[in-house]
């Protein structure tokens, strides 16, 4: 199976498909599947624009919405994960995950599918130690801080994950596990990125409940995205009883959507399809979810889980497929649950923020295996009280936004390129990009040593985004090809960069993309009157806790 990986999509959907379309015209196969790995911004319609972590002027429509209306159909089966920069409210309404549009499935805070024989895990969101242990208790409207508390991992959906069995070949997160920066191959991720040093050196750089699920569950591959920069290693796990050699797993991390930069890429996994894949629920995820539905917590306070593990017997199993007639696949009738994107929505330049909106997915997910919807109990704690109370905060005038989806910034995000001095501006009050860990006995106490790696270095595993992968990280069953090789460049052309344009840059100099590209907000660069996008200072990380 063809299966592509991209990193954060930022709402650039009809940019990523582009790419693959124009790749199959410069004779390259057509994609079976698509892996998105978080900030994927499902953005319906503008009240969903509200529940982003972004400053105003920076939420756009972008690219979903007419994927979401029909006008738009996706051309090869996606599935993603959610970042810190998505439209929570929507996929609060998804749990369990499910379908955003046809043929784009979402898989929850935490979830299992199989897609043509391959057995895919993932965790959406990104780790803060303050809110690890919290229930999933946010519901909209949002205060500010449950704006951004609705996409931290929670220990549940990570315990939960922690009880399977059987590795699964792919696992999917946005932010990096903790402790795949160690070896020789960070050499030159630091050349890239200098300022990663003092978390790379201190063992910080990562989420330590995704290190621990690393650890535990040894997938085939780990994907991620998040810090906005390619970097490939192979894992090299501790050699258990029974085996003749230690399990591996190959890590990449992709960038984000944009010019010249390196955020897909292609690999085969598994077996050939002589037909489109279709989605399957994973029987022993969904026994796993149902031995655990009593934990299920919409609290804002701390939550105490067992140490004891969930142990599954055949009886299980087989009560799942009872539930499920014997039949595992995801059902596909997808229905919108909200009015999509119009500008006659927009009524005196303000939006009501959005409302809490079951979804006829979830309760039949629910009602099927008898789970408890965590969405609902946290609609009915908010109650309909706080909900009023928090209107008068979050209208807000969008009439400097920009709804026509043409930009391709997020601003919440650090343009992790740049490193440049000066006076702080609108787009660095949102800190994104570091995943400082608190690996305290206080913030989580399942993390083992970080383990050794491959001697490979990321070079010799993957080679650059304009050649295809090597042997050393692609086994037999794994290849890539020279048609994917320059994945990068229709999309440089698409924004309107012309060839003498994509020259190489200066390490601290960001260009604008041109075109579709949208604006960049930074400091003035006097030599070529282009804008340059500074970074904090790196004391702040260690005196305040950013997204």
């Amino acid at each position: 199976m063809r299966v592509a990986v991209e990193g954060c999509c930022h709402g650039e959907l009809d940019k990523i498909y582009e790419t693959l379309a124009e790749a199959v015209q410069q004779g390259g196969k057509p994609v079976d599947l698509l892996l998105c790995c978080g900030d994927f911004q499902a953005v319906r319609n503008e009240s969903d624009l509200l529940c982003m972590a972004v400053p105003p002027k920076y939420r756009h429509m972008q690219d979903f919405h007419r994927y979401y209306s029909g006008e738009k159909q996706a051309p090869v089966l996606t599935v993603f994960i959610g970042g810190n920069h998505e439209a929570s409210n929507h996929l609060q309404e998804l749990p369990f995950g499910g379908w955003v549009a046809p043929n784009i499935y979402y898989m929850g805070y935490a979830g299992v599918l199989c897609v043509g024989g391959i057995r895919i895990a993932g965790l959406s969101g990104i780790y803060k130690g303050h809110d690890y242990y919290k229930g999933h208790f946010e519901c909209p409207p949002y205060s500010q801080d449950c704006l951004r508390s609705a996409y931290h991992v929670r220990s549940l959906d990570v315990y939960r994950l922690m009880q399977l069995s059987n590795p699964p070949d792919v696992f999917l997160s946005h932010d990096w596990p903790l402790g795949v920066t160690v070896g020789s191959g960070v050499a030159g991720l630091l050349r890239r990125k200098p300022f990663f040093a003092q978390e790379v050196e201190g063992g910080r750089l990562g989420s330590p409940p995704a290190g621990a699920l690393l650890r535990k569950l040894q997938p085939s591959y780990w994907f991620s995205a998040h810090l906005h920069v390619k970097y490939a290693t192979i894992v090299q796990h501790q050699l258990e009883e029974g085996q003749k050699s230690p399990q591996v797993t190959k890590f990449l991390a992709l960038d984000k959507c944009l010019p010249r930069r390196e955020f897909l890429q292609v690999l085969e996994l598994g077996l050939s399809l002589n037909s489109p894949p279709k989605l399957e629920y994973d029987e022993e995820w969904l026994a796993i979810m149902q031995a655990t539905d009593h934990l299920t917590c919409a609290s804002p306070h701390n939550q105490l889980l067992p140490d004891s593990v969930v142990k599954l017997c055949a009886d299980d199993l087989s009560r799942v497929r009872d539930l499920l007639s014997g039949d595992l696949a995801v059902p596909t009738s997808f229905s919108p649950t909200v009015p999509f994107y119009s500008p006659k929505n927009i009524v005196g330049g303000k939006i009501k923020p959005p409302v809490p909106v079951p979804s006829p997915q979830t309760a039949t997910y629910c009602r099927r295996l008898g789970l408890t919807d965590v969405f609902t109990l946290a609609a009915a704690r908010a109650g309909h009280g706080l909900a009023k109370a928090s209107n008068s905060s979050l209208i807000v005038n969008l009439s400097s936004a920009d709804l026509s989806g043409n930009s391709s910034l997020n601003p919440d995000e650090i343009l992790l390129d740049d490193d440049v001095d000066g006076d702080e501006t609108a787009a660095d009050e949102e800190i994104d990009g570091i995943c400082l860990a608190d690996t305290s006995d206080s913030a989580l106490n399942i993390l083992p040593s970080p383990m050794p790696l491959h001697n490979s270095t990321p070079s010799e595993v993957f080679s650059s985004f304009l050649s295809p992968a090597p042997s050393s990280f692609l086994d037999d069953s794994v290849q890539s090809d020279n048609a994917f090789s320059s994945c990068c460049s229709p999309v440089s052309r698409d924004l309107g960069e012309t060839e003498d344009s994509m020259e190489s840059e200066e390490p601290d100099q960001t260009k604008s993309s041109g075109g579709s590209g949208g604006k960049r907000v930074g400091v003035s660069d006097e030599r070529s009157g282009e804008r340059k996008i500074k970074r904090r200072n790196l004391d702040i990380y260690a005196s305040q806790d950013y997204d």
